[in-house]
């Protein structure tokens, strides 16, 4: 699949007509009203979103050309993405999970700590996991850790205090 930005999860189908059922990779489960068109990841096609609405947090979606409960099932367990012209603009220091994972995470003294693998959403506040070749840390994404996030240098510095290496 080329790379496109995934926005949700297929989970279910919903009906006999077609209608799927899908988890909100994002933070704003309405996203999908914006949205003209996705790309869904089984068949790296563009299809057209005809109707969505919402229930208990889940986006319910009917796409062009999937009219039946029997095609909607082979969408199961697949993902619909973007295209990153299709990204809202985000304010100043806030960043997309797939712009943090991949970065390298340096301490405040340019020690490589190692890389992010994911980006948790806690609610409270981010954590991000970072692998090194000898461990796991996972790093609280809070003004007191995360001093500068870089993402054209493709880095993170953090400031490493008591216990959060340990």
């Amino acid at each position: 699949m080329k790379d496109y930005i995934k926005v949700g999860k297929i989970v279910n189908t919903h009906g006999v007509k077609g209608c799927v059922k899908v988890i909100a990779l994002t933070d704003d489960v309405d996203r999908f009203d914006e949205l003209d068109y996705v790309y869904t990841e089984i068949d790296n096609r563009k299809r057209k979103i005809e109707n969505v609405f919402y229930r208990k947090g889940m986006a319910f979606i009917e796409f062009e050309g999937i009219t039946n409960m029997v095609d909607a099932e082979k969408f199961k367990e697949t993902y619909v993405s973007i295209e990153e012209s299709q990204l809202k603009d985000l304010p100043k220091d806030t960043y997309y999970v797939f712009e943090l994972e991949g970065l390298d995470v340096y301490s405040t003294e340019g020690e490589l700590i190692g890389k992010v693998k994911e980006v948790f959403q806690t609610g409270a506040n981010d954590v991000y996991e970072v692998i090194s070749k000898a461990k796991t840390y996972y790093i609280p994404a809070i003004k007191d850790v995360v001093k500068e996030i870089n993402i054209e240098e493709k880095k993170i510095v953090i400031n490493i205090i008591e216990g959060l290496l340990e």
